[in-house]
């Protein structure tokens, strides 16, 4: 019996590995934006089986006309402006809209829909604080149309036909965005809330009945993981996001309060920025340094300082003409201290490349980026005695060159080893910090192919005495940490880092 639950645990594990494989190939926002038109593609399919009110045409031809609408007038603003704009915000806005606005039957319905894009897409750039925007562009387009013209949103995708579908497409966001707790604090607040009805109202039937009907003829899936989770509009930091989701989630559920979905998510907006007023920093570019054959350091100005812990990555925008599948943002770590005046990020420039890197290698100096929101826990921990053991794969030593730079400079001296794990003896960068460093206690050992669990051993004896950060592609933080956790190391000895996207 104990063999076959250690084979489900595996095949369970192997599953979950084999997904992340998958997401780490795609953006969080083009993942959303799948999801949105897989949900679309449903809804057509269960209208034309007579299960959405709505005909299927008029579903169609009102997420066309959203899309249209939010293109012209994101594109018109960005231009005007002189801002670079998200190439997945306009769809992703448009087909929000298209699923919580009942489809127009008549010229009346398309020139509020019209409104409701118009309004969601100028927010970005009127309704700002540093170049970030406040509110979520959808739910101030379906509030705007709702007090001005009484068109309500109907939430129409909160229906049992498209739950499962909204479900699975859920855990896969939440999955890739890593909001697990966010979300999870929303629910909970709206199922305690479900179960305290209950109770006083006396409503017949089984408490789990109402629960499940609770949950599948509302849109409340739907609100938690598309709209919710939004990253410009919603905290980072994970107290920050327990607030939001609690107060959220009290407006979104006790309806004696008399708060529509989207007012109680813009009120959730405004809390978080309260609790987080960050600003979206334009950078101009400075210098490309080669760091070795393939890859390349990118130094920025930046127009103001930047407080933040080494180790961490950010969110940059470039303003792409054309974009590929992956569209034109990516998360980075930052390979620079906060010891210097510069911010740097360091990428594998490969002959195969995304449209990212390769309007990144075209950036001219003077350029201008735009980099957003500080995240990440791959930091260094407060107790300064704990002994680490840092292991990079090839890009992957990106932030220990950010924490080790740090190291030196405010003149720390911590029990560190790091391992780097290269194919070729050209691929290893930082080389020089890394030696310098020896004074400051990291010793530093290359190894050229596969780091196996005896190549650990022999370089770190006292392995299981050591708290270990992983940095580096996916399937080589995936299989360093399966190989630690069979040496014995528990979990919470094991901090990791990858890096998604090389092209």
């Amino acid at each position: 019996m104990h063999a076959f639950i250690n084979k489900i645990v595996r095949r369970g594990q192997q599953a979950v590995d084999e997904t992340d494989g998958v997401l780490d190939r795609i953006t969080s926002y083009r993942i959303v934006l799948y999801s949105l038109l897989a949900f679309l593609i449903a809804a057509m399919a269960a209208a034309l089986a007579g299960k959405v009110g709505s005909e299927w045409y008029q579903i169609a031809a009102s997420a066309i006309w959203l899309v249209i609408v939010c293109y012209a007038v994101n594109l018109a603003a960005s231009k005007l402006l002189n801002i670079p704009r998200n190439k997945e915000s306009d769809l992703i806005t448009a087909l929000i809209l298209a699923l919580i606005l009942l489809p127009a039957q008549g010229l009346n319905d398309y020139l509020i829909l019209a409104a409701a894009g118009a309004v969601a897409m100028l927010s970005k750039y009127v309704l700002v604080y540093g170049k970030r925007h406040i509110f979520n562009p959808a739910a101030l387009g379906a509030f705007a149309v709702a007090k001005i013209f009484d068109y309500f949103p109907a939430w129409w995708v909160g229906t049992k036909y498209l739950a499962p579908l909204v479900f699975i497409a859920g855990l896969l966001i939440m999955r890739k965005m890593k909001r697990y707790l966010m979300v999870s604090a929303f629910m909970l607040v709206y199922m305690a809330y479900l179960v305290i009805n209950f109770y006083n109202i006396g409503l017949s039937g089984s408490l789990a009945h109402v629960v499940w009907i609770g949950l599948i003829s509302t849109p409340v899936l739907f609100f938690a993981y598309i709209m919710l989770t939004e990253p410009s509009t919603s905290p980072h930091k994970l107290n920050q996001m327990l607030v939001y989701a609690a107060v959220v989630a009290v407006l979104y559920s006790v309806t004696s309060l008399g708060v529509s979905p989207e007012e109680a998510l813009l009120i959730g907006n405004i809390v978080a920025f309260i609790m987080a007023p960050s600003r979206r920093l334009e950078l101009s570019l400075l210098s490309k340094k080669q760091e070795s054959k393939d890859i390349y350091s990118y130094i920025f100005s930046s127009e103001r300082p930047l407080k933040y812990s080494p180790g961490q990555f950010m969110e940059w925008t470039l303003p792409a003409a054309k974009t590929d599948s992956r569209g034109n943002r990516r998360y980075l770590t930052l390979s620079s201290s906060p010891t210097e005046n510069d911010l740097m990020f360091t990428v594998r420039q490969p002959q195969q490349r995304s449209s990212f890197k390769t309007e990144l290698d075209r950036l001219p100096k003077g350029g201008k980026i735009l980099a957003y929101e500080l995240e990440g826990s791959f930091v260094l921990p407060a107790d300064n005695s704990q002994k680490l053991a840092f292991i990079a794969g090839g890009i992957g030593a990106t932030p220990f060159r950010s924490i080790t730079k740090y190291l030196i400079d405010s003149g720390q001296n911590r029990d560190i080893t790091l391992l780097y794990a290269a194919d070729n003896p050209g691929d290893f960068v930082f080389s020089r910090l890394f030696k310098e460093a020896s004074q400051s206690g990291i010793i530093t050992r290359h190894i050229i192919g596969r780091l196996r669990a005896q190549d650990l051993k022999d370089a770190i004896p006292d392995y299981k005495n050591r708290k270990f950060y992983i940095s580096g592609p996916y399937g080589f933080v995936v299989s360093l940490r399966q190989t630690l956790l069979k040496m014995g190391l528990p979990r919470k000895n094991i901090v990791s880092d990858y890096f998604p996207g090389y092209s």
